[in-house]
C-alpha cells in the first residue's frame, strides 16, 4: 500500500509540474516564503555557475536520461527518488535545479522552496535549452 501511495504522489507532482510550470516567470513567492526561487534561462545559469561557487547543481533527471548529457560538475538526485522521499537536496547552499525541458525542476524547486530552501533557480527549458543555446556538456 505504501508504494501505490508514493506512486501517486509522484504522479501528482508531475502533474503539477506539467500543469503549473511558468516557464517565463522570473520569480514565484507565497505568503511563507521569503528566499528566492527563479527560472532562469542556460545563459543566466551559465553565469551564475562560472560566479557562484557554493552553487550546488541538481539534475534530477532519471539515471536513463543521462546518455543526453549533463552539465558539468551536475549531481544526479532523480526526481523519483525525490518524490519517493529515499533522497532530498542539500540544505543551506543555492541550487540550481536541472531537468529535461524544465518542467520537473520547477515542480522540485516549488516543494522544496516551500520547505524552507532559500536560493533555489530552475533552468527554464532543462537540458534540452542549453543543448540548443550551444553550452557545454559532459557524458
Amino acid at each position: 500500500m505504501k508504494r501505490y501511495l508514493h506512486i501517486i504522489a509522484a504522479g501528482m507532482l508531475l502533474i503539477a509540474a506539467i500543469g503549473c510550470s511558468d516557464r517565463n516567470s522570473q520569480q514565484t513567492s507565497g505568503s511563507a516564503q521569503s528566499g528566492i526561487f527563479r527560472s532562469i534561462s542556460p545563459q543566466e545559469a551559465k553565469t551564475l555557475i562560472e560566479t557562484r561557487k557554493d552553487l550546488v547543481l541538481v539534475d534530477v533527471r532519471s539515471p536513463d536520461e543521462m546518455y543526453e548529457g549533463s552539465i558539468p560538475g551536475s549531481r544526479l538526485i532523480p526526481f523519483g527518488e525525490l518524490a519517493r522521499g529515499r533522497m532530498t537536496l542539500p540544505a543551506g547552499q543555492p541550487l540550481l535545479l536541472i531537468c529535461a525541458v524544465g518542467g520537473r525542476s520547477y515542480a522540485v524547486g516549488q516543494y522544496f522552496s516551500g520547505k524552507g530552501y532559500e536560493e533555489i533557480y530552475n533552468l527554464a527549458g532543462g537540458i534540452s535549452a542549453w543543448k540548443a543555446a550551444g553550452l557545454p556538456l559532459q557524458r
